[in-house]
């Protein structure tokens, strides 16, 4: 969309005649998400909020950094998102509105004037009923465009009389830490708020899927922050606030590591998700681990699929792959990061290191458009098994003859995990799923069909992984 590139913010509010904003919506997601707000500190909150006394003023008369003009220019394009879902067969009218199943609450940001809003997958996740609330007290029902598990973010989109105002991103990639930080969003459900602090740290990998490269904030982010905008000094969208490390679990708060989907990797996904209703990924077949001290920089190739770029551009298991269209490339993360931002039918060139003879190869390869089942089709019911344990699967795909690392018996990979979800420190993105509850599972569909009867039925599911060439047994509580 053009208007993603756009260097100022449109100036608009809904009228005020625009119905009122409703209750808070309160119930828990998993983990630390910036989610919605749990019945313990609602109940907390009843009472007079505890406010924080003002800093001190700066010595010597130095004029301390003021950002409320900033503020008041941003807010009203920060919204919150309140989700629930309607009974099976519940017409979508005024009438029976009133009988939604609220379930919980975030927050998100408007990246275009028409309407398009940003937040998280697991704000919308399970939901079939949205709506978007506006600074002015502006109340909107919204759809559902698209959401992308494997980035947790998602886009909704709403119908308004006028313009909105929204926001520009900014380049995740010139973000320096120590530069300042500015989170908008409605923690706990209270409204917009303002919290600043500055970038802790870039490149952040919580273990919670492939694309993993968060940055890391110490401004306030607690629940109802996911899906709320992360700005710069200048009012650039630079992340999207997703998750907070906190000692107090589910009823905690922020203790200042927060961390943010950066921009770059935001906006694309935004873009896909707006015109396409998936997102488009990169894909090349093959599978790769790092590279260890003695082998050098780089990645190992450990698997090339029959029929991929990889395997036609001359790629062998074994290879160490050290730059990616120039860019070195540091660990299979980063090689993942590479092939699934570059567009399909792109031209790149691999450099490696071919052993045992460690001469140097050079592989130019198309880039392919990833398979089917990595997209995520998010126009369509969410499958109950993906909200209660958290888990992205797809099929395998077979390895090559002679290669016995993957077993004929692992039908289906664990290809993403929800990082706010249960399963999170129990499985990993790579993982063979082998049984569900001692059934073994043939296929993606078949294994979420066993999860979703077995959330259901158990307090606990027993889950029997493949993982660095042995079978695992792990335990998840299903989230209710």
């Amino acid at each position: 969309m053009d208007s993603f590139s756009e260097d100022r913010n449109h100036k608009a509010t809904l009228p005020d005649s625009a119905p009122s904003r409703r209750s808070v919506l309160t119930a828990a997601p998993a983990w630390m998400v910036a989610g919605s707000l749990p019945a313990g500190i609602a109940a907390a909150l009843a009472g007079a909020p505890v406010l924080a006394q003002s800093a001190a003023a700066g010595s010597g008369g130095v004029a301390q950094p003021d950002f409320a003009a900033l503020s008041a220019r941003l807010l009203p394009a920060v919204v919150g998102i309140g989700v629930g879902r309607a009974p099976a067969g519940l017409p979508d009218d005024a009438a029976h509105r009133g009988m939604l199943q609220q379930s919980s609450s975030g927050s998100g940001f408007v990246v275009d004037a028409s309407g398009v809003v940003v937040t998280n997958n697991h704000v919308v996740e399970g939901a079939n009923r949205f709506q978007v609330s506006f600074q002015n007290g502006a109340l909107l029902d919204a759809t559902l465009v698209g959401r992308d598990p494997e980035t947790d973010l998602a886009v909704l989109r709403v119908r308004a009389p006028r313009p909105l105002t929204w926001v520009r991103w900014g380049d995740s990639s010139a973000v320096q830490v120590g530069q300042w930080a500015i989170a908008i969003g409605s923690p706990f459900g209270l409204g917009n708020s303002v919290s600043v602090g500055v970038i802790s740290g870039r490149n952040r990998d919580l273990q919670s899927g492939r694309f993993d490269d968060f940055l890391q904030t110490d401004a306030a982010i607690n629940r109802g922050n996911s899906g709320g905008p992360l700005f710069n000094a200048r009012g650039e969208v630079i992340g999207v606030n997703t998750a907070i490390v906190s000692p107090g679990g589910a009823a905690g708060g922020s203790v200042g590591v927060g961390f943010a989907v950066p921009s770059n990797l935001a906006r694309q996904v935004v873009q896909d998700l707006s015109t396409l209703g998936y997102v488009r990924r990169g894909f090349i077949g093959l599978r790769s681990r790092p590279a260890t001290p003695q082998e050098g920089s780089g990645v190992v190739v450990v698997e090339v699929l029959p029929g991929s770029p990889a395997e036609a551009g001359g790629l062998r298991p074994g290879d160490r792959l050290v730059s990616w269209a120039g860019r070195a490339i540091t660990d299979p993360r980063d090689l993942a990061r590479e092939v699934a931002g570059a567009r399909p039918g792109t031209r790149v060139r691999i450099m490696g290191v071919r052993a045992p003879r460690g001469g140097n190869i050079y592989a130019d390869l198309t880039v392919a458009q990833a398979p089917t089942e990595a997209r995520a089709q998010s126009t369509g019911p969410v499958d109950a098994a993906s909200v209660a344990v958290g888990l992205t699967l797809r099929a395998v795909r077979r390895p090559p003859q002679g290669r016995d690392d993957v077993p004929s018996t692992v039908r289906v990979i664990v290809s993403a995990v929800d990082p706010f979800g249960p399963a999170r420190r129990q499985v990993e993105p790579g993982d063979g799923l082998l049984e569900v509850q001692g059934r073994a599972v043939a296929d993606p569909s078949s294994a979420r069909a066993a999860l979703e009867e077995a959330a259901r039925n158990r307090d606990a599911i027993v889950l029997r992984l493949w993982r660095d060439g042995e079978p695992i047994i792990r335990a998840v509580r299903p989230r209710r």
